[in-house]
């Protein structure tokens, strides 16, 4: 009898064990009882690196923000960093790693448009979350990927609706249009917006000229759209590119409103170019980082003070707040699956987003089953050379 009992007892341990290794070899990767691993592939060297350094300090911020207040369902979240320059093979290279090596469950940030498009495949394989708040081409959700959510506008949505917008509202309809565009995956969606804000508008294009990435001088170009006759430019360069452009524009004394994208909005672009910034307009999808009267800037300004110092909330710019924002989405959708924190389920909460709000940095955003990007209303921007800082041009236009 007492044989039968221990035997019964071993079998009973046994199954008890096995079923907790099952357990344990069933749960996603980054999962365990304590900890959550996240990862991000952001530039942290060359001049990129502006953007990802700050993008950085803002994961951080929320890391601990978030650890503070208990984790994620008890779970400390550990976020891990890799560089990848801004090079698409080294972004490859850097998810792998972040894969392999340090076993994350989701991505929170995931670099450019041509190096995500690199890390995409890898992402569908392993079904990994993954929040893109940096770049965003339609080739990102067009056809959808299961697993990666899109917020903000792409850089043809944000120039089509700030282009219509500034062209109707300033009655610069009689302009001569020009685009100077870089050629490559980014310079083909700034191109689309332009191409579609004067189709719409029923205008034309007096000139479009290319660049090769990593151009540095600009003179060509610039009198290229000179002669044309040109008295509205798009400067489609990123931030040194729009800087040098800009600075040309100034020399060559060409009276033209100059509209730029994204990218330029940065007080490095203000600092670059000087006085010959003053007066550009942006086509973006946050306010600027300034704007005090924005609630959620408000608050992501306050948690860089308590973690960080003032020396970081001054370096703070937009892709701070687009962070910011992609990091409130996923954190929503991991407290909605803390009772089953695996990636498919974290993947059908963001999937069942509702009009999401960021206290107003970004418009409500929304997905679906073949919905993966929103929050694409833009808003137009303005530069002051003389303060060193951007303002509101218009409120948040329509998406269409």
């Amino acid at each position: 009898m007492r044989t039968r009992q221990k035997l019964a007892q071993r079998f009973y341990i046994a199954a008890i064990a096995t079923l907790a290794l099952g357990s344990a070899l069933a749960a996603d990767p980054g999962v365990t009882n304590d900890k959550l691993v996240l990862g991000a592939v952001i530039p942290l060297s060359g001049p990129p690196s502006i953007i990802g350094k700050t993008i950085a300090t803002t994961l951080k911020v929320w890391e601990q923000d978030v650890n503070a207040r208990g984790g994620i369902g008890g779970r400390k979240v550990d976020i891990r960093i890799e560089d990848d320059g801004y090079v698409p093979q080294r972004s490859v290279q850097s998810l792998k790693k972040l894969i392999d090596v340090d076993q994350i469950f989701g991505l929170i940030a995931v670099s450019g448009s041509s190096q995500l498009m690199a890390m995409l495949p890898i992402i569908d394989e392993q079904k990994i979350p993954a929040i893109n708040h940096i770049a965003v081409n339609s080739a990102h959700f067009n056809p959808p990927h299961k697993t990666l959510f899109n917020i903000g506008a792409t850089y043809c949505q944000a120039v089509a609706a700030s282009m219509k917008y500034l062209v109707s509202s300033q009655k610069l309809q009689g302009s001569k249009f020009g685009l100077i565009f870089q050629e490559d995956d980014y310079g083909a969606d700034v191109k689309c917006g332009y191409d579609q804000a004067l189709k719409e508008l029923g205008l034309k294009s007096s000139i479009e000229v290319p660049y090769k990435r990593g151009a540095k001088d600009f003179s060509a170009e610039v009198l290229s759209v000179q002669r044309a006759g040109a008295t509205f430019v798009l400067t489609g360069g990123i931030i040194t590119e729009t800087a040098a452009m800009l600075k040309e524009i100034a020399k060559n004394q060409m009276q033209a409103v100059r509209l730029a994208v994204y990218p330029a909005h940065l007080s490095a672009v203000l600092a670059l170019a000087g006085p010959a910034a003053d007066g550009m307009y942006i086509a973006d999808f946050v306010p600027p980082v300034t704007d005090t009267e924005t609630q959620g800037i408000g608050k992501i300004t306050a948690l860089t003070y308590k973690y960080f110092s003032a020396t970081e909330v001054k370096a703070m710019h937009r892709y701070s707040l687009t962070a910011y924002v992609g990091v409130q989405l996923l954190e929503s959708a991991l407290n909605a699956c803390v009772k089953n924190l695996t990636r498919a389920c974290v993947v059908e909460k963001l999937e069942q987003t509702k009009n999401f709000t960021s206290d107003g940095i970004m418009a409500p955003i929304t997905f679906g089953p073949n919905i993966r990007q929103s929050g694409n209303r833009s808003i137009l921007l303005k530069a002051n050379a003389s303060t060193g800082k951007f303002e509101r041009a218009s409120e948040f236009l329509s998406a269409k």
